[in-house]
């Protein structure tokens, strides 16, 4: 039985920021994957932002596949923000515990 509104992975939409975030993250990526060795305070400063905000947002892009489509459907957390991912850009990589840190376990 399910009673309307107790449902921790209900949002009515899309978390837009949140979204931003993840594209971000791949963006950065991308840049780190075709960057031939360049030092991540380059990579920062070609993106425009500091080294620490590129790999925090560098290592978003190691969510779970799974994490990541419900974050794109908004199926997420209701308490999961951008501000609150950003806060847990050392996730482990397992992506076991990476779903019990965000709170999908």
């Amino acid at each position: 039985m399910l009673i309307d509104g107790t449902d921790p992975f209900a949002a009515a939409k899309p978390d837009v920021r949140l979204i931003k975030l993840l594209l971000r993250a791949r963006q950065f990526n991308g840049t780190l994957a075709h960057s031939d060795g360049v030092p991540f305070a380059a990579l920062a400063k070609q993106e425009g932002v500091s080294r620490s905000y590129f790999t925090r947002v560098v290592r978003l892009s190691y969510l779970a596949p799974d994490i990541t489509q419900a974050i794109l459907d908004g199926r997420q957390p209701r308490d999961l923000t951008a501000e609150k991912l950003l806060e847990h850009s050392r996730l482990p990589l397992a992506w076991h515990d990476q779903r019990t840190a965000l709170g999908f376990a």
